[in-house]
């Protein structure tokens, strides 16, 4: 896991290959100087959610990059949230099938009353691990 992601106390609610679901509570470490859910944190969940549900279909042999990410805030969040990503048949043959590409992913941020405080769009890639990078990988261990 990400140590932000488990810094701020995000729980994976579902996990499968077509929907991934996590929660953020309304805690003290996690908000703003109104008392809600900060910018940051409600952003971080819906990362979180659409680069678990990319990683889980990206074949071992290839590796997810978050490419863009437009966050508007559209409401004032009112207690915890839920962020739920989910891929499309065609997203999910290309993620599997392409050697390497870019895919928008779904995600619904909802708080606890029923509300969307935001709109996200997550654009995420994968490439294969062996196009090198310049200086190459280096293995800890």
């Amino acid at each position: 896991m990400v140590k932000l992601a488990g810094t701020a106390g995000l729980r994976v609610e579902k996990l499968n290959k077509r929907e991934v679901e996590v929660t953020l509570r309304n805690k003290r470490k996690v908000q703003n100087h109104i008392g809600g859910l900060h910018a940051c944190s409600m952003a971080l969940a819906a990362e979180s959610a659409t680069g678990m549900i990319v990683g889980m279909n990206v074949p071992d042999t290839h590796i997810p990059l978050i490419k863009s990410m437009n966050i508007n805030f559209v409401r004032r969040c009112q207690g915890d949230i839920r962020a739920t990503a989910s891929l499309g048949e065609d997203d999910y043959k290309r993620i599997n099938e392409d050697d390497k590409g870019e895919v928008k992913v779904d995600v619904v941020v909802e708080d606890e009353s029923g509300n969307e405080p935001i709109k996200a769009e997550m654009i995420w890639a994968w490439i294969s691990k062996d196009r090198g990078g310049g200086g190459g990988a280096s293995k800890k261990g």
